[in-house]
């Protein structure tokens, strides 16, 4: 996939993802088109500014932005020098430390979530320290937006030490939950698990968007994420 630009995503014309690099890592932001010009960002790193800007120049009447955890926060300063009207948006659990990160006016997605498209709902997931948010949508195509809790990595890193990186932590190639995400990222592993499998049963997707490796088109991507949680937790 190509990097620094916003690229549509089959089957879902609403759907943008773009990804860059931070650092020796491939990152996903994603964008969801509201209509009449607003617009959601999930994630969005700073080095896709310019392909956005040139794409879609004054045309933008509106933009909220998601910060799916605590961690993800490292591209919002430059989104909200370009929009300063954007409103940012994150989980109750990661809205402290965002504040402590000088993210401001952080609004809560359980209180009063941004308008998105048909089929789209915010989903908070359990057992997770960061406070994560996904996305989910239920339509033709079911979709999962899940920031760090899933890896798809198609191949291990060129580079040398993000290479010996994903090796070590089991992060590549192919869908993963790594070691991290198992030992550092979630603070209750059972609960998580749970909550997972219940949603597969509400919305099972045939497209996966982690916010770290490739977009996963699969018919048996439930089977596939069941047998991970099944092999991890």
């Amino acid at each position: 996939m190509k990097r620094n630009c916003w690229l549509g995503v089959a089957g879902c014309d609403e759907l943008l993802v773009g990804q860059y690099v931070v650092p020796n890592f491939v990152s996903n932001s994603v964008a969801l088109d509201v209509g009449k010009g607003c617009w959601v960002l999930y994630s969005p790193g700073e080095s896709l500014l310019k392909d956005w800007s040139e794409r879609f120049g004054d045309a933008v009447s509106e933009i909220n932005i998601i910060i799916p955890n605590h961690y993800h926060y490292l591209g919002v300063d430059a989104w909200l020098e370009a929009y300063p009207s954007a409103r940012v948006y994150a989980s109750d659990k990661a809205i402290p430390r965002l504040i402590e990160k000088g993210i401001p006016s952080v609004l809560s997605l359980e209180s009063s979530p941004p308008v998105l498209p048909l089929g789209y709902q915010v989903k908070v997931p359990e057992g997770h320290r960061g406070g994560d948010v996904w996305l989910c949508k239920t339509g033709e195509q079911n979709v999962w937006i899940t920031c760090d809790s899933f890896l798809n990595y198609e191949r291990l890193s060129n580079q040398l030490v993000a290479r010996a990186m994903q090796r070590l932590l089991g992060a590549a190639p192919g869908l993963k939950m790594s070691d991290v995400v198992k030992w550092l990222i979630l603070d209750d592993r059972p609960g998580f698990k749970r909550w997972a499998l219940k949603q597969l049963g509400v919305c099972p997707p045939e497209i996966l968007i982690p916010s770290h490796g490739e977009v996963l088109h699969a018919s048996q991507l439930r089977g596939q994420i069941e047998a991970l949680l099944a092999a991890r937790l």
